[in-house]
Protein backbone atom coordinates (compact mmCIF):
# COMPACT_ATOMS: atom_id res chain seq x y z
CA UNK A 1 0.00 0.00 0.00
CA UNK A 2 1.46 3.44 -0.94
CA UNK A 3 1.56 6.14 1.48
CA UNK A 4 -0.76 8.12 0.07
CA UNK A 5 -3.47 5.23 0.18
CA UNK A 6 -2.11 4.88 3.82
CA UNK A 7 -2.77 8.19 4.54
CA UNK A 8 -6.65 8.37 3.23
CA UNK A 9 -6.98 5.08 4.96
CA UNK A 10 -5.85 6.38 8.06
CA UNK A 11 -8.18 9.37 7.87
CA UNK A 12 -11.20 7.26 6.92
CA UNK A 13 -10.34 5.04 10.65
CA UNK A 14 -10.71 8.32 12.40
CA UNK A 15 -13.83 9.50 10.52
CA UNK A 16 -15.67 6.71 11.36
CA UNK A 17 -15.78 7.14 14.88
CA UNK A 18 -17.19 10.68 14.18
CA UNK A 19 -20.62 11.10 16.07
CA UNK A 20 -23.25 13.88 14.54
CA UNK A 21 -22.87 16.21 17.66
CA UNK A 22 -19.69 18.71 17.73
CA UNK A 23 -18.92 21.80 18.76
CA UNK A 24 -19.14 24.92 16.32
CA UNK A 25 -16.70 25.49 13.79
CA UNK A 26 -15.66 28.81 12.86
CA UNK A 27 -13.78 29.84 9.84
CA UNK A 28 -10.07 29.00 8.94
CA UNK A 29 -6.98 31.13 10.20
CA UNK A 30 -5.80 33.32 7.52
CA UNK A 31 -2.19 31.92 9.04
CA UNK A 32 -3.01 28.38 8.88
CA UNK A 33 -0.51 25.89 6.99
CA UNK A 34 -1.89 23.61 4.21
CA UNK A 35 -0.04 20.87 5.58
CA UNK A 36 -1.59 18.08 3.78
CA UNK A 37 -4.06 19.37 0.68
CA UNK A 38 -4.52 15.97 -0.39
CA UNK A 39 -6.49 14.47 3.17
CA UNK A 40 -9.94 13.97 2.84
CA UNK A 41 -12.50 16.76 3.80
CA UNK A 42 -14.43 15.19 6.66
CA UNK A 43 -15.85 17.79 8.26
CA UNK A 44 -19.18 18.14 5.82
CA UNK A 45 -20.85 16.42 8.26
CA UNK A 46 -20.17 18.68 11.11
CA UNK A 47 -22.87 19.92 12.84
CA UNK A 48 -23.02 23.45 14.29
CA UNK A 49 -23.89 23.30 18.27
CA UNK A 50 -22.77 26.40 20.02
CA UNK A 51 -22.79 24.72 23.22
CA UNK A 52 -19.33 25.58 25.13
CA UNK A 53 -15.87 23.62 24.67
CA UNK A 54 -16.47 22.35 28.22
CA UNK A 55 -19.48 20.70 28.11
CA UNK A 56 -18.85 18.46 25.38
CA UNK A 57 -19.14 14.57 26.47
CA UNK A 58 -17.76 13.39 23.49
CA UNK A 59 -14.43 14.59 21.85
CA UNK A 60 -15.53 13.40 18.07
CA UNK A 61 -14.36 16.85 16.87
CA UNK A 62 -11.25 15.62 17.78
CA UNK A 63 -10.88 13.46 15.14
CA UNK A 64 -12.25 15.59 12.07
CA UNK A 65 -9.42 18.26 13.29
CA UNK A 66 -6.78 16.35 13.76
CA UNK A 67 -7.37 14.59 10.21
CA UNK A 68 -8.26 17.16 7.85
CA UNK A 69 -5.84 19.40 8.27
CA UNK A 70 -6.15 20.87 4.74
CA UNK A 71 -8.47 23.13 5.71
CA UNK A 72 -7.57 23.85 9.39
CA UNK A 73 -10.18 25.23 11.83
CA UNK A 74 -10.72 27.48 14.79
CA UNK A 75 -12.58 25.80 17.57
CA UNK A 76 -14.71 28.20 19.69
CA UNK A 77 -14.18 28.57 23.60
CA UNK A 78 -15.55 29.92 26.87
CA UNK A 79 -12.25 31.74 27.16
CA UNK A 80 -11.95 33.24 23.59
CA UNK A 81 -8.35 34.35 22.48
CA UNK A 82 -5.79 32.98 19.94
CA UNK A 83 -4.12 31.10 22.73
CA UNK A 84 -7.18 29.36 23.79
CA UNK A 85 -8.25 28.55 20.04
CA UNK A 86 -4.22 26.98 19.89
CA UNK A 87 -5.08 25.05 22.97
CA UNK A 88 -8.53 23.52 21.16
CA UNK A 89 -6.92 22.58 18.43
CA UNK A 90 -3.71 21.20 19.97
CA UNK A 91 -5.75 18.96 22.09
CA UNK A 92 -8.18 17.87 19.23
CA UNK A 93 -5.61 16.46 16.52
CA UNK A 94 -3.56 14.58 19.85
CA UNK A 95 -6.61 12.55 20.96
CA UNK A 96 -7.12 11.90 17.48
CA UNK A 97 -3.53 10.77 16.95
CA UNK A 98 -4.22 8.86 20.27
CA UNK A 99 -7.36 7.08 18.44
CA UNK A 100 -5.75 5.85 15.91
CA UNK A 101 -2.77 4.54 17.37
CA UNK A 102 -5.18 2.61 19.05
CA UNK A 103 -7.00 1.46 16.07
CA UNK A 104 -3.50 0.03 15.22
CA UNK A 105 -2.99 -1.67 18.02
CA UNK A 106 -6.47 -3.34 18.10
CA UNK A 107 -6.74 -4.77 15.01
CA UNK A 108 -3.41 -6.79 16.16
CA UNK A 109 -1.34 -6.31 12.94
CA UNK A 110 1.80 -4.85 13.32
CA UNK A 111 2.64 -1.10 12.57
CA UNK A 112 3.95 -0.89 9.54
CA UNK A 113 6.82 1.60 8.18
CA UNK A 114 4.52 3.54 5.93
CA UNK A 115 1.97 3.74 9.34
CA UNK A 116 4.85 5.23 11.15
CA UNK A 117 5.94 7.59 8.32
CA UNK A 118 1.94 8.32 8.20
CA UNK A 119 1.42 8.77 12.30
CA UNK A 120 4.78 10.74 12.12
CA UNK A 121 3.65 13.51 9.78
CA UNK A 122 0.55 13.97 11.78
CA UNK A 123 2.63 14.16 14.66
CA UNK A 124 4.61 17.05 12.77
CA UNK A 125 1.40 18.50 12.04
CA UNK A 126 0.67 18.78 15.62
CA UNK A 127 4.00 19.96 16.85
CA UNK A 128 3.74 23.03 13.91
CA UNK A 129 0.28 23.57 16.09
CA UNK A 130 1.01 23.56 19.12
CA UNK A 131 3.98 25.88 18.03
CA UNK A 132 1.48 28.64 17.41
CA UNK A 133 2.58 28.76 13.51
CA UNK A 134 6.43 28.60 14.22
CA UNK A 135 8.57 26.36 12.59
CA UNK A 136 8.74 23.58 15.28
CA UNK A 137 11.80 21.81 16.00
CA UNK A 138 9.77 18.77 15.35
CA UNK A 139 10.14 19.70 11.49
CA UNK A 140 12.99 17.02 11.42
CA UNK A 141 10.17 14.88 12.08
CA UNK A 142 8.77 14.18 8.43
CA UNK A 143 12.46 14.13 6.95
CA UNK A 144 13.85 11.71 9.24
CA UNK A 145 11.16 9.10 8.30
CA UNK A 146 11.51 9.72 4.72
CA UNK A 147 14.84 8.79 4.78
CA UNK A 148 13.63 5.32 7.21
CA UNK A 149 15.13 3.50 4.74
CA UNK A 150 19.06 4.70 5.15
CA UNK A 151 21.43 2.25 6.27
CA UNK A 152 23.66 4.48 7.88
CA UNK A 153 23.08 5.79 11.72
CA UNK A 154 22.83 9.41 12.00
CA UNK A 155 23.84 9.58 15.27
CA UNK A 156 27.08 8.64 17.40
CA UNK A 157 26.81 7.41 21.16
CA UNK A 158 28.78 9.74 23.50
CA UNK A 159 31.30 7.86 25.84
CA UNK A 160 34.08 5.72 25.62
CA UNK A 161 34.98 1.79 26.26
CA UNK A 162 33.38 2.03 30.73
CA UNK A 163 30.76 5.10 29.28
CA UNK A 164 28.03 3.55 26.52
CA UNK A 165 26.52 7.17 27.13
CA UNK A 166 23.77 5.54 28.57
CA UNK A 167 21.36 8.24 30.29
CA UNK A 168 18.83 5.94 31.67
CA UNK A 169 16.69 2.34 31.61
CA UNK A 170 13.16 1.77 32.25
CA UNK A 171 10.56 -1.25 31.85
CA UNK A 172 9.98 -0.28 28.15
CA UNK A 173 13.28 0.93 27.01
CA UNK A 174 16.43 2.41 27.10
CA UNK A 175 18.46 6.06 26.72
CA UNK A 176 21.34 7.16 25.66
CA UNK A 177 23.25 10.04 25.19
CA UNK A 178 24.21 10.84 21.46
CA UNK A 179 25.91 13.44 19.15
CA UNK A 180 24.51 13.92 15.10
CA UNK A 181 27.70 13.28 12.93
CA UNK A 182 27.22 16.23 10.65
CA UNK A 183 26.07 19.13 13.20
CA UNK A 184 27.41 17.87 16.44
CA UNK A 185 24.10 18.47 18.25
CA UNK A 186 23.76 16.83 21.60
CA UNK A 187 20.64 14.52 21.96
CA UNK A 188 18.84 12.07 24.08
CA UNK A 189 17.60 8.37 22.01
CA UNK A 190 14.97 6.37 23.55
CA UNK A 191 15.27 2.83 21.81
CA UNK A 192 12.63 -0.03 22.89
CA UNK A 193 13.61 -3.25 24.40
CA UNK A 194 13.40 -5.33 21.69
CA UNK A 195 10.61 -7.81 23.57
CA UNK A 196 8.55 -4.95 23.91
CA UNK A 197 8.41 -3.63 20.53
CA UNK A 198 6.68 -6.45 18.86
CA UNK A 199 4.62 -7.38 21.43
CA UNK A 200 0.68 -7.67 21.05
CA UNK A 201 0.67 -6.24 17.83
CA UNK A 202 3.34 -3.77 18.49
CA UNK A 203 2.09 -2.58 21.48
CA UNK A 204 5.40 -0.99 22.57
CA UNK A 205 6.15 1.10 19.33
CA UNK A 206 2.46 2.31 20.31
CA UNK A 207 3.14 3.78 23.39
CA UNK A 208 6.54 5.33 21.26
CA UNK A 209 4.41 6.67 19.07
CA UNK A 210 1.89 8.08 21.55
CA UNK A 211 4.79 9.45 23.48
CA UNK A 212 6.00 11.48 20.76
CA UNK A 213 2.45 12.69 20.60
CA UNK A 214 2.21 14.17 24.04
CA UNK A 215 5.81 15.68 23.55
CA UNK A 216 4.74 17.34 20.11
CA UNK A 217 1.59 18.76 21.55
CA UNK A 218 3.72 20.37 24.12
CA UNK A 219 6.12 21.69 21.78
CA UNK A 220 7.99 24.97 22.75
CA UNK A 221 7.61 24.99 26.24
CA UNK A 222 10.48 25.43 28.35
CA UNK A 223 9.24 23.15 31.24
CA UNK A 224 8.64 20.33 28.91
CA UNK A 225 11.74 18.06 27.16
CA UNK A 226 11.50 18.71 23.46
CA UNK A 227 11.12 16.16 20.84
CA UNK A 228 13.27 16.41 17.40
CA UNK A 229 12.22 13.69 15.64
CA UNK A 230 11.04 9.79 15.67
CA UNK A 231 14.13 7.80 13.14
CA UNK A 232 15.12 4.37 12.72
CA UNK A 233 17.89 3.09 14.12
CA UNK A 234 19.54 6.83 14.76
CA UNK A 235 22.67 5.30 16.52
CA UNK A 236 24.66 1.83 17.04
CA UNK A 237 22.40 1.09 20.38
CA UNK A 238 19.37 0.88 18.35
CA UNK A 239 20.47 -0.90 15.52
CA UNK A 240 22.32 -3.20 17.74
CA UNK A 241 18.77 -4.12 19.42
CA UNK A 242 16.63 -3.88 16.47
CA UNK A 243 14.78 -6.58 15.09
CA UNK A 244 12.38 -5.81 12.43
CA UNK A 245 9.90 -3.88 14.86
CA UNK A 246 12.08 -2.80 17.19
CA UNK A 247 13.97 -0.34 15.37
CA UNK A 248 12.01 2.84 15.84
CA UNK A 249 13.59 5.38 18.32
CA UNK A 250 12.39 8.53 19.63
CA UNK A 251 15.02 11.48 19.38
CA UNK A 252 14.53 14.45 21.75
CA UNK A 253 16.79 17.14 23.40
CA UNK A 254 19.83 16.35 25.35
CA UNK A 255 19.07 18.46 28.76
CA UNK A 256 21.14 17.11 32.15
CA UNK A 257 21.21 14.68 35.45
CA UNK A 258 17.64 14.42 36.70
CA UNK A 259 16.72 15.72 39.38
CA UNK A 260 16.95 12.06 42.14
CA UNK A 261 20.52 12.04 40.79
CA UNK A 262 20.74 15.72 41.95
CA UNK A 263 19.72 15.15 45.44
CA UNK A 264 21.37 12.17 45.85
CA UNK A 265 24.72 13.72 44.95
CA UNK A 266 23.65 16.35 47.85
CA UNK A 267 24.30 13.79 50.19
CA UNK A 268 20.87 14.27 51.99
CA UNK A 269 20.62 17.49 52.21
CA UNK A 270 17.45 19.34 51.17
CA UNK A 271 17.15 21.97 49.16
CA UNK A 272 16.67 25.33 50.86
CA UNK A 273 12.63 27.18 50.51
CA UNK A 274 13.88 29.68 48.07
CA UNK A 275 15.22 27.11 45.89
CA UNK A 276 12.34 24.85 45.81
CA UNK A 277 10.27 27.85 44.99
CA UNK A 278 12.01 28.45 41.79
CA UNK A 279 12.10 24.35 40.69
CA UNK A 280 8.21 24.18 41.63
CA UNK A 281 7.11 27.21 39.42
CA UNK A 282 8.83 25.69 36.79
CA UNK A 283 7.25 22.27 37.14
CA UNK A 284 3.67 23.57 37.78
CA UNK A 285 4.13 25.64 34.65
CA UNK A 286 4.93 22.90 32.65
CA UNK A 287 2.21 20.60 34.08
CA UNK A 288 -0.67 23.42 33.75
CA UNK A 289 0.83 23.71 30.05
CA UNK A 290 0.05 19.62 29.45
CA UNK A 291 -3.39 19.87 31.08
CA UNK A 292 -4.39 22.74 29.06
CA UNK A 293 -4.04 20.41 25.87
CA UNK A 294 -5.86 17.65 28.20
CA UNK A 295 -2.69 15.89 28.39
CA UNK A 296 -2.53 14.10 32.14
CA UNK A 297 1.19 12.74 32.38
CA UNK A 298 0.33 10.65 34.94
CA UNK A 299 4.43 9.88 36.55
CA UNK A 300 5.45 12.88 37.65
CA UNK A 301 8.16 12.14 39.77
CA UNK A 302 11.99 13.23 40.85
CA UNK A 303 13.82 10.78 38.25
CA UNK A 304 11.42 12.30 35.46
CA UNK A 305 12.65 15.69 35.89
CA UNK A 306 15.82 16.74 34.43
CA UNK A 307 17.94 19.67 35.60
CA UNK A 308 19.34 21.53 32.47
CA UNK A 309 23.14 21.26 33.13
CA UNK A 310 24.93 23.74 29.85
CA UNK A 311 26.18 21.01 28.07
CA UNK A 312 22.62 20.97 26.18
CA UNK A 313 20.03 23.63 25.45
CA UNK A 314 18.32 25.90 27.84
CA UNK A 315 19.20 27.94 30.57
CA UNK A 316 21.62 26.46 32.94
CA UNK A 317 19.49 25.14 36.38
CA UNK A 318 16.60 25.06 34.74
CA UNK A 319 13.94 22.10 35.14
CA UNK A 320 12.05 20.06 32.42
CA UNK A 321 9.57 17.19 32.58
CA UNK A 322 10.20 14.18 30.72
CA UNK A 323 8.96 10.61 30.46
CA UNK A 324 5.59 10.75 28.59
CA UNK A 325 5.62 6.95 27.89
CA UNK A 326 2.51 6.55 30.18
CA UNK A 327 0.50 9.76 29.65
CA UNK A 328 -3.07 9.78 28.38
CA UNK A 329 -5.54 12.50 26.53
CA UNK A 330 -8.63 13.05 28.36
CA UNK A 331 -9.79 13.40 25.45
CA UNK A 332 -9.29 10.41 23.55
CA UNK A 333 -11.46 7.32 23.06
CA UNK A 334 -9.42 4.51 23.94
CA UNK A 335 -6.03 4.28 26.53
CA UNK A 336 -3.46 1.35 26.17
CA UNK A 337 -3.75 1.17 29.92
CA UNK A 338 -6.28 2.70 33.04
CA UNK A 339 -3.52 2.70 36.09
CA UNK A 340 -0.12 4.17 35.97
CA UNK A 341 2.87 6.08 37.85
CA UNK A 342 5.18 5.30 40.50
CA UNK A 343 3.72 4.00 44.31
CA UNK A 344 5.18 6.96 46.20
CA UNK A 345 4.11 9.67 43.50
CA UNK A 346 0.45 8.53 43.34
CA UNK A 347 -2.61 10.19 44.19
CA UNK A 348 -5.14 8.12 46.38
CA UNK A 349 -7.65 8.19 43.87
CA UNK A 350 -5.24 6.59 41.33
CA UNK A 351 -4.44 4.30 44.07
CA UNK A 352 -7.94 3.66 44.38
CA UNK A 353 -7.51 2.66 40.86
CA UNK A 354 -9.89 5.53 39.50
CA UNK A 355 -10.01 4.90 35.66
CA UNK A 356 -11.26 8.25 35.01
CA UNK A 357 -8.57 9.60 37.03
CA UNK A 358 -7.68 13.28 35.45
CA UNK A 359 -4.82 16.18 36.07
CA UNK A 360 -5.49 16.80 39.43
CA UNK A 361 -3.65 13.56 39.84
CA UNK A 362 -0.32 14.95 38.45
CA UNK A 363 -0.91 18.18 41.04
CA UNK A 364 -0.99 15.18 43.71
CA UNK A 365 2.86 14.27 42.31
CA UNK A 366 4.33 17.17 41.88
CA UNK A 367 2.73 17.99 46.07
CA UNK A 368 4.89 14.49 46.33
CA UNK A 369 8.46 16.19 44.81
CA UNK A 370 7.81 19.36 46.19
CA UNK A 371 8.39 17.52 49.93
CA UNK A 372 10.97 15.65 48.95
CA UNK A 373 13.16 18.67 47.76
CA UNK A 374 11.93 20.07 51.52
CA UNK A 375 12.86 16.58 53.32
CA UNK A 376 16.18 15.66 54.85
CA UNK A 377 18.20 12.31 53.55
CA UNK A 378 15.86 11.90 50.39
CA UNK A 379 12.86 11.04 52.10
CA UNK A 380 9.31 10.70 50.40
CA UNK A 381 6.07 11.86 52.44
CA UNK A 382 4.62 8.78 51.55
CA UNK A 383 5.81 5.21 51.41
CA UNK A 384 4.48 1.94 51.41
CA UNK A 385 4.89 -1.74 50.49
CA UNK A 386 1.88 -1.57 48.51
CA UNK A 387 -1.27 0.31 46.60
CA UNK A 388 -3.59 -0.41 50.01
CA UNK A 389 -0.20 -0.02 52.24
CA UNK A 390 0.31 3.05 50.16
CA UNK A 391 -3.19 4.84 50.81
CA UNK A 392 -2.37 4.21 54.38
CA UNK A 393 0.86 5.86 54.78
CA UNK A 394 -1.08 9.11 52.86
CA UNK A 395 -4.17 8.85 55.54
CA UNK A 396 -1.75 8.22 58.65
CA UNK A 397 0.13 11.81 58.13
CA UNK A 398 -3.12 13.72 55.91
CA UNK A 399 -5.78 12.18 58.29
CA UNK A 400 -8.52 9.03 57.24
CA UNK A 401 -11.03 10.65 55.16
CA UNK A 402 -14.50 9.98 56.82
CA UNK A 403 -16.49 7.54 55.32
CA UNK A 404 -18.60 9.68 52.50
CA UNK A 405 -15.66 10.97 51.09
CA UNK A 406 -14.02 7.42 51.36
CA UNK A 407 -16.42 5.95 49.68
CA UNK A 408 -16.45 8.66 47.11
CA UNK A 409 -13.08 7.31 46.45
CA UNK A 410 -14.90 4.04 45.55
CA UNK A 411 -11.63 1.75 46.13
CA UNK A 412 -10.59 -1.04 44.85
CA UNK A 413 -7.91 -1.84 47.70
CA UNK A 414 -8.73 -3.97 50.45
CA UNK A 415 -7.75 -1.33 53.75
CA UNK A 416 -11.50 -0.79 54.63
CA UNK A 417 -10.94 -2.37 58.17
CA UNK A 418 -7.54 -0.49 58.46
CA UNK A 419 -8.82 3.04 57.26
CA UNK A 420 -11.68 2.50 59.96
CA UNK A 421 -9.64 1.87 62.65
CA UNK A 422 -7.08 5.08 61.65
CA UNK A 423 -10.02 7.34 61.47
CA UNK A 424 -11.33 6.26 64.92
CA UNK A 425 -8.07 6.57 66.40
CA UNK A 426 -7.35 9.90 65.24
CA UNK A 427 -10.64 10.84 66.54
CA UNK A 428 -9.69 10.11 69.68
CA UNK A 429 -6.91 11.55 69.39
CA UNK A 430 -8.50 15.02 68.20
CA UNK A 431 -5.79 15.22 65.55
CA UNK A 432 -5.78 14.52 61.80
CA UNK A 433 -2.73 16.12 59.66
CA UNK A 434 0.84 15.55 60.85
CA UNK A 435 2.08 17.73 57.45
CA UNK A 436 2.71 20.64 59.13
CA UNK A 437 4.46 18.55 61.75
CA UNK A 438 6.38 17.38 59.30
CA UNK A 439 7.29 20.84 57.53
CA UNK A 440 7.34 23.80 60.26
CA UNK A 441 7.45 27.42 59.70
CA UNK A 442 11.44 27.35 59.75
CA UNK A 443 11.34 24.56 56.55
CA UNK A 444 8.42 26.22 54.82
CA UNK A 445 6.69 29.81 55.24
CA UNK A 446 3.28 30.01 54.98
CA UNK A 447 2.66 30.83 51.84
CA UNK A 448 4.93 27.66 50.49
CA UNK A 449 2.60 25.74 52.84
CA UNK A 450 -0.63 27.19 51.37
CA UNK A 451 1.05 25.45 48.42
CA UNK A 452 1.79 22.34 49.53
CA UNK A 453 -1.45 21.50 51.57
CA UNK A 454 -3.05 22.24 48.50
CA UNK A 455 -1.38 19.87 46.38
CA UNK A 456 -1.28 17.46 48.96
CA UNK A 457 -5.33 16.76 49.10
CA UNK A 458 -6.91 13.85 49.48
CA UNK A 459 -10.38 14.85 47.46
CA UNK A 460 -9.30 15.55 43.95
CA UNK A 461 -12.14 17.59 43.46
CA UNK A 462 -10.78 19.60 46.20
CA UNK A 463 -7.35 19.58 45.41
CA UNK A 464 -5.09 22.67 43.78
CA UNK A 465 -4.51 22.45 40.44
CA UNK A 466 -1.25 23.25 38.59
CA UNK A 467 -2.58 26.72 37.54
CA UNK A 468 -3.91 28.19 40.71
CA UNK A 469 -0.75 26.86 42.48
CA UNK A 470 0.94 29.01 40.43
CA UNK A 471 -1.69 32.16 41.15
CA UNK A 472 -0.91 31.72 45.47
CA UNK A 473 1.22 34.69 47.31
CA UNK A 474 4.33 31.79 46.82
CA UNK A 475 4.83 32.75 43.53
CA UNK A 476 4.11 36.53 43.62
CA UNK A 477 7.42 37.82 42.63
CA UNK A 478 7.62 36.85 39.16
CA UNK A 479 9.60 39.58 38.07
CA UNK A 480 12.22 37.74 40.38
CA UNK A 481 12.23 34.52 38.53
CA UNK A 482 15.32 34.60 36.45
CA UNK A 483 17.64 35.88 39.28
CA UNK A 484 16.71 33.62 41.47
CA UNK A 485 16.77 30.28 38.91
CA UNK A 486 20.61 31.41 38.48
CA UNK A 487 20.81 31.51 42.72
CA UNK A 488 19.00 28.13 42.22
CA UNK A 489 21.48 26.57 39.69
CA UNK A 490 24.69 26.60 42.19
CA UNK A 491 22.51 24.63 44.72
CA UNK A 492 21.08 22.00 41.99
CA UNK A 493 24.87 21.57 40.46
CA UNK A 494 27.28 21.84 43.12
CA UNK A 495 27.53 18.43 44.19
CA UNK A 496 27.63 17.49 40.05
CA UNK A 497 30.69 17.73 38.69
CA UNK A 498 31.01 18.60 35.45
CA UNK A 499 32.59 15.64 34.35
CA UNK A 500 29.26 13.51 35.24
CA UNK A 501 27.12 15.77 33.40
CA UNK A 502 29.50 16.41 30.21
CA UNK A 503 31.12 14.65 27.49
Amino acid sequence: MGREENRVRLAGMVSQQMLPVVESIRSPSPNSIDYFPQWPDIRHGVGNSTSPLNQIQTRTITSALAVSVAIPTMVTSPGGGAAATAMTEVAARLAAICDVIHEHHKSGRPIEDDDVATISAMIEDLAATASAGRPPKTKLLLRLCSGAAASSCSYEEVGGDDDDGELGVGAFGVVVMARHRDTGELVAVKTLHPEHAGDNGGRGLARLLREASFMAACSGHPSLVSLLGVERMPCAAAAAAATDTAEWSLVMEYVGPNLLDVLRARGGEPFPEADVRVIMRQLLAGAAAMHRHGIVHRDIKSENILVVSGVGAGDVGAVKICDLGSAKSTFERHTMFHIAGTLEYMAPEVLARDPHHGAPADAWSLGCVMAELLLAGGELAFRGEDEGDQMLAIFDVLGAPEEAAWRALRPRVLVAGEVNVLRERQRKAQHRSRLREMFPEDVLSKEGFEVLEGLLTCDPKKRMTAAAALRCAWFADGDKVQEQRHETTSSLLTSFSVCEIST
